[in-house]
């Protein structure tokens, strides 16, 4: 059934269309708050209550022109919430790149969910406005209208954030990507030089 149906049949009070809206968004919801809360306990928590909330107020969809927006609207205010009360709000890491595996050790060894573990703890490092555009953009594929509706900003803020979140991981990263591609990063770093002398 689509969304619009569902919604619908939802608020014309099917208890059952709101069991299916639930089965269809939870995990995304559930990851979204994962990524934000960095608790999976938490996040379980506050992905009930996000649920909870659209229960109660079915009667707002209907000033809502995307279902998607309204929810991740309603998970991300409940995250901030929750972030305000357990007063997480982290920030970018300085330190960050200290942690990455030293630069003898082979890339070619290291495990797929080791790069996972480290963009995992960049994002952790973000600060939340930094770290709910990127997740809603690179892990929810809202587009950048929606992501704006979500969280109340202009779109070209959230481009900019998003610039800067992935222009800090690209940083973050780089010494892992020397590893895997040498030729390429240093072919990459030939065109930023060449450019900056152009500009000169």
């Amino acid at each position: 059934m689509k969304d619009y149906a569902l919604i619908e049949a939802f608020q014309a009070g099917d208890e059952f269309a709101f069991v299916g809206i639930y089965n269809r968004y939870k995990g995304a919801v559930y990851a979204f708050c994962c990524k934000m809360l960095v608790d999976s306990e938490q996040a379980q928590d506050v992905t009930q209550e996000t649920f909870l909330r659209i229960y109660e107020n079915r009667d707002r969809l209907l000033k809502s022109s995307s279902f998607k927006s309204w929810l991740f609207t309603i998970a991300r205010n409940q995250c901030l919430n929750s972030l305000r009360r357990s007063k997480r709000h982290t920030g970018f890491d300085v330190n960050l790149e200290s942690s990455l595996p030293a630069m003898e050790t082979p890339y070619s060894k290291m495990e797929k969910n080791e790069q996972v573990r480290f963009v995992t703890q960049f994002i952790q490092s973000l600060k939340p406005e930094y770290r709910e555009v990127l997740i809603l953009r690179e892990y929810q594929n809202l587009t950048y209208e929606e992501i704006a509706a979500v969280t109340r900003s202009s779109i070209s803020a959230v481009k900019s954030r998003l610039f800067k979140a992935r222009r800090k991981l690209g940083k973050v990263m780089e010494p892992m990507w020397v590893l895997e591609y040498p030729s390429a990063v240093e072919k990459d770093r030939g065109k930023k030089v060449a450019v900056l002398r152009q500009q000169n």
